[in-house]
């Protein structure tokens, strides 16, 4: 065999993607993109929030996504990204809460709000449930649609908003309103973490990144395709810095991370 197999189809090995290919991928979104010439010509298809009002789907999605989650996130608290001493995040739309855990574990002191679907909630509840007792203390759930024009957080209270394969599921005229909220919620020196399928900003490239952003067509057919330049302009006309954001690759030739300060 090849060596990716053994490393990332093979239970248990940190590295195990085998759930998100079999379910999340194989089960969901194979069938969804048989739909993708249809939505291509008409320009609807379902929304996140109305798929996921469906208890099976978003638990299947949610438990799918979770291992490759703490992956990205270990990665990016390891290699890309010093947290310092932060004491509070928002983790938007954050499915099973798999970054707070990571941020929340590699940080002491740090807690975290997850912000998510109230079906998607409920499956994070119980894998929650599997982390250890101080991690659970210091991470909860609030049911809201991202997509709401208030979240129910107060201003100035955090000093990182993350947003992880959020702005790739939305309407584009809510990625502008989502920084938005973002910028409201953080306090000065505060950071947006945008993580998402991204193409570089000449457009060319890289092919996988495009691909996956082709595949969330089918369920959000108002959607933006990503790419640095197109976050970075609305960050900047959400009220951060665009000369100070930062652009790095995660996940390579498929996600990107952008990183906006709050002055």
């Amino acid at each position: 065999l090849p060596p990716n197999p053994p490393r990332f189809m093979v239970s248990p090995p940190r590295h195990f993607y085998g759930d998100y290919l079999q379910y999340q991928i194989g089960r969901q979104f194979y069938q969804r993109m048989g739909a993708l010439p249809e939505v291509m010509t008409s320009g609807k298809a379902p929304s996140y929030a109305s798929w996921f009002s469906d208890p099976e789907v978003a638990k299947t999605y949610t438990q799918a996504q979770h291992n490759g989650s703490v992956a990205t996130a270990k990665y990016l608290v390891k290699k890309k990204l010093e947290l310092g001493g932060i004491t509070d995040m928002l983790d938007v739309g954050g499915g099973s809460g798999a970054f707070s855990y990571v941020f929340v574990g590699a940080t002491p002191g740090l807690r975290s709000t997850v912000l998510e679907l109230p079906e998607v909630c409920r499956t994070g509840e119980g894998i929650k449930a599997q982390q250890s007792e101080d991690v659970q203390s210091r991470v909860n759930f609030v049911e809201l649609d991202a997509t709401s024009p208030s979240w129910p957080v107060k201003d100035g209270a955090y000093d990182v908003v993350l947003m992880s394969y959020i702005s790739g599921s939305v309407p584009e005229p809510v990625i502008g309103a989502l920084y938005a909220n973002a910028f409201k919620a953080l306090r000065p020196k505060g950071r947006l973490l945008v993580h998402d399928f991204m193409v570089n900003d000449s457009l060319d490239g890289p092919a996988l990144g495009a691909l996956w952003g082709l595949q969330h067509v089918t369920v959000n057919a108002d959607g933006l395709g990503l790419c640095p330049r197109e976050i970075v302009g609305r960050m900047g006309a959400a009220g951060f810095d665009a000369s100070r954001c930062e652009t790095m690759e995660m996940i390579h030739g498929m996600t990107k991370l952008v990183v906006a300060h709050k002055a």
